[in-house]
């Protein structure tokens, strides 16, 4: 799992969002297909479509997708002639003229990874502090984790009572 990538997807949504664009690629991966699928759930984009280096067509952009469905998208299939050109297509949404994902920024680094337990993450998630993460104030904030359940939001992760190593947050509208 490569954080830098992460850290690069995150501000390349956070400035894209802000220069008000509707669609955007970020390279495909495993780690961030799975992120991006459940900052679709949570409502902070509205598609995620695995395509090539040019935008897919806009009928395809609205279905959710598995991470592990290739045949959904009616792509090829992943070979090592295809795989550095593959990216993620992310619809970004507005409300009211503003962006819904105001600002997206690490929690974990790629020189020091923030591992916490159920007990930090309930802290967390009644906007606690713990350790030198700030708790969950505002409205419309998320912040999302690995586990070896998957990626999840902290309230998620609240109610199947894990832990994990924190990805991200995101400020919404």
């Amino acid at each position: 799992m490569s954080l830098v990538n992460l850290a690069h997807a995150c501000s390349h949504l956070q400035n894209a969002s802000l220069a008000r664009l509707g669609l955007t690629s970020i390279p495909s991966t495993t780690l961030l297909h799975t992120l991006m699928l459940q900052l679709q759930k949570t409502g902070y984009i509205t598609s995620v479509t695995i395509g090539g280096p040019e935008p897919p067509p806009p009928s395809t952009l609205n279905p959710i997708l598995d991470p592990s469905d290739q045949t959904a998208n009616n792509e090829p299939p992943i070979t090592q002639s295809n795989i550095s050109s593959r990216r993620l297509w992310v619809g970004l949404k507005y409300w009211n003229s503003e962006p819904v994902l105001q600002k997206m920024g690490m929690v974990s680094k790629p020189t020091r990874r923030v591992w916490v337990g159920f007990r930090d993450i309930e802290k967390l998630a009644k906007g606690d502090r713990s350790g030198y993460v700030r708790g969950l104030r505002g409205i419309g904030e998320s912040m999302y984790l690995t586990s070896d359940r998957g990626i999840m939001e902290v309230r998620e992760a609240v109610e199947k009572k894990t832990g994990g190593m924190l990805l991200c947050r995101v400020n919404g509208v």
